[in-house]
């Protein structure tokens, strides 16, 4: 259960703010054995606004990921998710210093829109073969889709849809150093108004690991692109693309850093984009039960077909305050700040800023089954 202030809810100028509760039970099953590994999510919802009664939303969020041995050196992964929600919660959490990576997943969203439901499908399949004791390789592909629901919300936004595939070779060069190659395709599409971008992508990758609770990794390599619709000529590009991080996994602080530019889907603009985007994360431990962390985001985005419009900047920052009560019981203070700069986008453009707090209290316990 989740109470929360907006003081910028509609992104409008004035700004005018509301309160917000948000009821969320959530249900997992968790399935090991031998050869797999299975786990299924879900997670129903819904937000209530005390002074907007009629902006009220249901949120529903689905997971699930299977993980299959084929043979000892041979493994299968498959995951998909699917879910229903408000706009500002893709917005990064602190908590992400804790995940140990040291590579900066693109956004969903390059613009966040106020109080839009968005619809987003993540899927994605691979396949590892590791054929000799240091060196290994694998390939998958990946789909996904975002949608605005209420376009009255989002004005000036577009839908995006994103198909693609990649191949890599890894290999254990010394003890804590790895070096690799990979290779990626994607078609990125946006909606209504069809801009399709194809995009090759060459990499050569690196990962040090200092020791177990400190490493680094480095990309580099191309992107080639070819853009078409919107009305305009056909459109093929060759640009650099990088990227890279360094994680600290200490017994009471955590950072971490990540940094990439490449291109990526529209995430809301008009076309795919090309674009730079970092983030540094910190967590501290005060005690067993009491942990806090701070973080900011910051993404400089360029349309590739730049006639059909511009891109933007968007910057969020954030702190958090987690406590545990007791053996199932967790209360969070969070609160986070957004600034966005989009010209040509009604929905934020009046009103780049917005702060959000909120208070979350939870319940957890868990119970193993068949036995």
């Amino acid at each position: 259960m989740e109470g929360a202030y907006n003081d910028n809810l509609f992104a409008s100028n004035p700004a005018v703010g509301d309160a917000t509760y948000t009821i969320s039970p959530y249900l997992a099953f968790d399935i090991a054995r031998s050869r797999l590994r299975w786990n299924l999510n879900y997670r129903p919802g819904v937000t209530l606004y005390q002074r907007f009664s009629q902006s009220d939303q249901s949120e529903h969020a689905f997971s699930t990921s299977l993980q299959y041995m084929l043979s000892p050196h041979v493994t299968l992964s498959v995951a998909d998710t699917l879910a229903k929600s408000p706009s500002y919660t893709n917005i990064i959490s602190p908590s992400t210093v804790d995940s140990g990576s040291t590579t900066l997943q693109s956004p969903s969203f390059l613009v966040i829109p106020p109080l839009t439901s968005t619809l987003i499908n993540n899927g994605s399949g691979q396949i590892t073969y590791q054929f000799a004791r240091n060196a290994m390789v694998g390939g998958g592909g990946n789909s996904s889709e975002l949608r605005f629901l209420d376009s009255a919300q989002a004005v000036g936004l577009f839908d995006s849809s994103e198909r693609g595939g990649n191949l890599f070779y890894a290999h254990r060069i010394a003890e804590r150093h790895y070096l690799g190659v990979n290779y990626t395709f994607a078609d990125l599409v946006t909606h209504p108004i069809e801009v399709d971008t194809k995009v090759q992508t060459a990499t050569v990758f690196y990962s040090f690991y200092l020791s177990p609770r400190i490493s680094f990794s480095a990309f580099g390599g191309a992107d080639h692109s070819n853009t078409q619709g919107g009305l305009l000529p056909s459109l093929n590009t060759w640009s650099p693309t990088e990227g890279g991080g360094i994680n600290v996994q200490g017994m009471q602080n955590s950072v971490a850093f990540t940094f990439s530019r490449s291109i990526n889907p529209g995430g809301g603009l008009e076309s795919a984009v090309h674009s730079y985007s970092t983030n540094v994360a910190y967590r501290h431990h005060f005690s067993t039960h009491l942990n806090g962390g701070l973080q900011a985001s910051y993404s400089n985005s360029t349309l590739l077909q730049l006639g059909v419009g511009s891109g933007g900047k968007i910057l969020t920052a954030g702190a958090s305050l987690e406590r545990q009560l007791g053996t199932h019981w967790n209360a969070e203070l969070q609160y986070s700040r957004l600034h966005q700069d989009y010209k040509n986008i009604p929905s934020v453009s009046d009103s780049p800023d917005t702060d959000r707090a909120s208070i979350t209290v939870s319940y957890q316990f868990q119970k193993a089954l068949g036995r």
